[in-house]
């Protein structure tokens, strides 16, 4: 795709001129309806590595450049409890979370009203009042399931109710917003301001959750997070991704002041903190936003080598 398709249209350009950019490539298949998934996702690993030249050039962190810091350390909630088949299974690895210094973890739900409530409980009855719970759905339920299962969020005072119901579903997750009044959340799957807006209108929407590396990068992350601040809506980045995309994610966080937290994702993957010499540190809750130019980060070019699949 940037070989063959973004290439062509990259050369000869500014480098610099990063909005420039941005619209030629969004624009060079607009047409063919071309403005979502996979193409959105490599116009964003262009305009990353774009606005970390900037930064470069400038000998300045991109969150300078985007007008922050607003922040320098990120709270962030671990991320996730799995769909564990026993309850006490949820509870220990909630534990281990805690243990490692979170007051916030996200726990996995779906599976009906009955064994949702005994997984939370349990992971309530471990971590105590004082941790935050939120909840991730990944769209399992239709409006009248999901109205159930809030009931028990609320029981267990727990709040965050994360993609509840079909992500286009924006009508039902408005009427779900009323029946519950929880914080629902959407936005992972969305990629542009176009998808956010309508979420906006339809009052479908408490937090957006935009993945930098998914939503075109640096360029329409801030136009997401302008948007949903003129609604009074917060922004809490998707946290999965490599190395390079944690990066990015908090040079943004430390540029929105429309921030709720980050999700910092502790699913196994190699090519996350391993390919950084100088990984984020976390420290209470919170992640140290990187304060070199660019992106602030070195790549471990060895660790790179040895999961690179193709060069071109």
């Amino acid at each position: 795709m940037v070989s063959t398709v973004l290439a062509p249209l990259l050369v000869g350009q500014d480098a610099l001129a990063t909005t420039a950019v941005w619209e030629r490539l969004y624009q060079g298949q607009a047409a063919g309806g071309h403005n979502r998934g996979f193409y959105l996702e490599a116009i964003a690993g262009i305009d990353l590595a774009l606005w970390d030249l900037r930064g470069k050039v400038a000998g300045e962190p991109v969150h300078r450049l985007l007008g922050g810091p607003v922040r320098e350390r990120v709270d962030c909630y671990a991320s996730p409890v799995a769909l564990h088949a026993e309850p006490e299974d949820s509870a220990r690895q909630a534990q281990g979370f805690v243990d490692q210094g979170f007051k916030a973890l996200k726990v996995k739900i779906g599976r009906g009203e009955r064994t949702d409530r005994a997984h939370l409980s349990a992971v309530r009855a471990q971590v105590g009042p004082d941790i935050e719970i939120l909840t991730d759905v990944n769209c399992a339920y239709d409006l009248d399931e999901a109205t159930r299962v809030g009931a028990v969020l609320r029981d267990l005072g727990i709040s965050w109710y994360e993609e509840p119901l079909q992500v286009d579903d924006l009508r039902n997750l408005a009427e779900l917003r009323r029946r519950t009044g929880l914080t629902i959340v959407n936005g992972e799957t969305h990629f542009t301001r176009f998808d956010l807006r309508d979420s906006l209108l339809l009052e479908a929407i408490d937090v957006f959750m935009p993945n930098v590396a998914r939503c075109g990068g640096f360029t329409e992350a801030t136009r997401l997070a302008a948007l949903a601040s003129a609604f009074h809506v917060d922004i809490a980045p998707h946290g999965v991704g490599s190395g390079v995309s944690l990066a990015a994610a908090l040079q943004l966080c430390a540029a929105t002041p429309n921030l709720r937290t980050y999700e910092y994702n502790r699913l196994p993957n190699p090519i996350r903190e391993a390919i950084l010499v100088n990984p984020p540190e976390f420290r209470d809750g919170a992640l140290t936003v990187p304060t070199g130019p660019g992106l602030g980060i070195e790549l471990d070019e060895a660790v790179v080598d040895r999961y690179t699949i193709a060069r071109y």
